[in-house]
């Protein structure tokens, strides 16, 4: 091969390779560009996924509060009325926010969840405002069963205004009877004992008035003769403690102590007789815990 021939084969090949270099680097280009516009385009439709999702859950919100409003209908109570009334703005702050917590999120001012039942109404859970304890300010009284049974619990809240917060006064299960003497009978979540189906074992709670908070005072628990004969030791029924012939005995243990001897039917009556002394049951405005009521909470009194 001549020099001319050479030079021009080599001339001619590094054309060729330009040629494919240019060529490979726009075709880069265009795939970069083409997938910054499709990256920009995921990320614009999820921006507008995110948007849309944000908005239906604000309008569910709006939804279930609409709902709520909507089961309020009625006037309230003429004592429960008066009772949120008699509240300082504080208190009906204080006690609105526990009850907005509870509705919405399910948690108490504990910070402690007892569960929720899926599909469960949460309007089926019940409040009052009421001086339960008759100290001359007004209690936040809870009833929660949306839940499972070990859940259901009552709650008695006060508003301490020197701290600005609710503190808890009281918790036990959900079978309460209250008295106007500062007593709480509560029935205990099941009843498994000796007492069968006429008597509902319970903790007698007596209110004290320098801790401001209820305080276990006696178990009471019962065993009727024609449940069993015998207790779970093998033990007979004790007919000569049944001295009234009622075929029922009670125990009644000081809280802290040791179930101790029982004792028949008249001393049971003097013993209820003594802590009850003329006393009352109360009579609670029970509300529903529906949106509408909780706000009610809030509102300013009329006038």
């Amino acid at each position: 091969m001549n020099r001319k021939k050479y030079l021009a084969t080599v001339l001619s090949g590094l054309l060729l390779l330009s040629a494919a270099g240019c060529g490979g680097t726009q075709a880069q280009e265009e795939t970069g560009g083409t997938q910054a516009e499709s990256a920009q385009s995921g990320t614009d439709a999820a921006q507008t996924e995110k948007t849309q999702d944000s908005g239906e859950q604000t309008e569910d919100i709006q939804g279930e509060s609409a709902q709520g409003a909507a089961t309020a209908d009625g006037e309230l109570p003429a004592e429960a009325e008066e009772a949120i009334s008699s509240l300082s703005e504080e208190a009906r702050s204080a006690y609105h926010s526990v009850l907005y917590d509870i509705y919405f999120n399910h948690l108490f001012p504990d910070e402690k969840s007892y569960g929720f039942l899926a599909g469960a109404d949460i309007s089926e859970n019940e409040f009052a405002i009421y001086d339960v304890d008759q100290d001359g300010s007004q209690e936040l009284l809870i009833a929660y069963t949306t839940t499972d049974e070990a859940g259901k619990t009552a709650f008695i809240y006060d508003f301490v205004s020197a701290l600005d917060m609710v503190r808890e006064e009281f918790i036990e299960y959900p079978m309460l009877t209250f008295y106007d003497n500062g007593y709480i009978e509560a029935g205990l979540s099941h009843n498994q004992g000796l007492g069968g189906e006429s008597f509902w074992p319970y903790t007698l709670y007596q209110y004290d008035s320098e801790s401001d908070t209820y305080v276990a005072a006696s178990h009471v628990d019962a065993w009727d003769r024609s449940v069993s004969g015998t207790d779970a030791e093998g033990n007979e029924f004790p007919e000569e403690i049944d001295v009234s012939g009622a075929g029922t005995v009670y125990y009644i243990t000081p809280d802290g102590e040791d179930t101790g001897e029982p004792v028949d039917q008249a001393e049971y009556d003097a013993w209820v007789d003594s802590w009850k002394d003329g006393a009352q049951e109360l009579e609670i405005p029970w509300l529903k815990l529906t949106d509408g009521n909780i706000n009610r909470v809030k509102q300013q009194p009329a006038g």
